[in-house]
């Protein structure tokens, strides 16, 4: 497998454990929209200009489906992938839509909103556990939320005692099959306000949660600091970690907290295998195939410019830092511009937020054996802004 990194007008809302959840007929309420055949599709996206956001598929010959329907997707949205599941999070709006895997059209919603929470509770990741559960992390309340299959709240583990000002910010999830069981895996950013911006002061957390129990067994201390994304590869878990400094730790390139973390499932053991002061910039995530793997980094500078870099899987070593990148964004051009990466069928695609005459590219990559990336004429084109490119798996 190859990793990487998008109503019904009557609906019954039900509180349970003082979360809100939609549901309807058992489950939650089901949208109409379009399309749902998607013939030849590779892969899911999500796109946003963060005001209004949109959903689709792709394929790898540049045809691009885009779901329609009365679904407000919210303006700060998230892709999830699980047990051959697709899931859009609408984190600003508390709402999870599964999504068809071929075409990426919402077929299912729930609305995951803490009823003690003033705000959003932000849902971060879904992941999908063997009976058909629902595993979803919230970031601004400290809450690992349950739901059944049926759709009913399962479990609210409460996850207040892992961070001393009562929330350790919890980023990402996924469901893993160990030699010891079913597990699920929750990264800890546990920042600290420092006043003027956030901060991995102390360090990051892996929750291991046994989840036939629904409980948690372990409290692994991660190598790095501030598990920014994560991403799955069997039973390997790919962190970016941005480190410890100011601004979620963007503010530097050379933090010695800061780079990208192989996380093992089978023995809960991990490294920080690629520092960021040697790719060349704050890793935001990452994308593995084989022998090849890549990441997209930031600079230090007002604008965050992006550069794509290649590195070892295995030993860690850069092959192609920032400063020989084959793609990047410079100057003006800077904003985190480089969102969304997928390997798929060799080639490496990489989400463009800069628009192109035909709309905001997606860009294929080829690759050699020793992971050496040329970029292909572009032929795939989202209608707005990309942020996720991602294949069920």
């Amino acid at each position: 497998m190859t990793v990487a990194f998008v109503v019904s007008p009557a609906r019954l809302v039900l509180t349970i454990a003082g979360v809100a959840l939609t549901a309807a007929c058992g489950g939650g309420s089901r949208p109409s929209t379009s399309p749902s055949a998607c013939p030849g599709s590779d892969a899911l996206w999500v796109a946003s200009d963060y005001t209004s956001s949109s959903v689709g598929a792709l394929s790898s010959s540049g045809a691009v489906w885009a779901t329609t329907g009365r679904v407000n997707l919210g303006a700060d949205p998230a892709l999830s992938v699980s047990r051959g599941r697709a899931f859009y999070v609408a984190r600003d709006e508390d709402t999870i839509f599964e999504i068809g895997a071929s075409c990426g059209n919402p077929t299912e919603q729930w609305n995951v909103h803490q009823a003690s929470s003033p705000s959003s509770s932000d849902p971060q990741d879904v992941a999908v556990a063997s009976d058909g559960s629902l595993w979803i992390p919230l970031y601004l309340v400290p809450t690992l939320l349950v739901i059944s299959p049926s759709g009913a709240v399962a479990h609210t583990l409460d996850l207040s005692s892992y961070d001393s000002d009562g929330n350790p910010d919890a980023s990402a999830i996924a469901i893993v099959d160990t030699p010891a069981g079913e597990k699920a895996f929750v990264p800890l950013q546990r920042l600290t306000w420092s006043g003027q911006s956030y901060q991995a002061e102390q360090p990051s957390w892996m929750l291991r949660v046994d989840v036939a129990t629904a409980t948690v067994e372990a409290e692994i201390v991660l190598a790095g600091r501030n598990p920014f994304g994560m991403v799955q590869d069997g039973s390997i878990l790919w962190l970016s970690e941005p480190g410890e400094s100011a601004d979620g730790g963007f503010a530097s390139t050379t933090d010695a907290l800061g780079g990208i973390e192989r996380f093992d499932t089978s023995t809960s053991t991990t490294a920080l295998i690629a520092h960021e002061a040697d790719l060349g910039g704050s890793v935001v995530e990452v994308a593995v195939s084989g022998s090849c793997g890549a990441a997209i980094v930031a600079d230090a500078t007002l604008v965050n410019a992006t550069s794509l870099v290649t590195f070892d899987p295995v030993s860690g070593a850069p092959i192609a830092a920032a400063s020989q990148s084959p793609l990047a964004t410079v100057g003006a051009d800077g904003g985190f511009y480089l969102q969304g990466s997928l390997w798929l069928n060799g080639d490496l695609y990489i989400g463009d937020r800069r628009r192109a005459t035909d709309g905001y590219p997606v860009h294929a990559l080829s690759s050699t054996a020793a992971c050496a990336l040329e970029i292909q004429p572009d032929a795939i084109f989202l209608p707005q802004p990309p942020v996720a490119v991602r294949a069920p798996d």
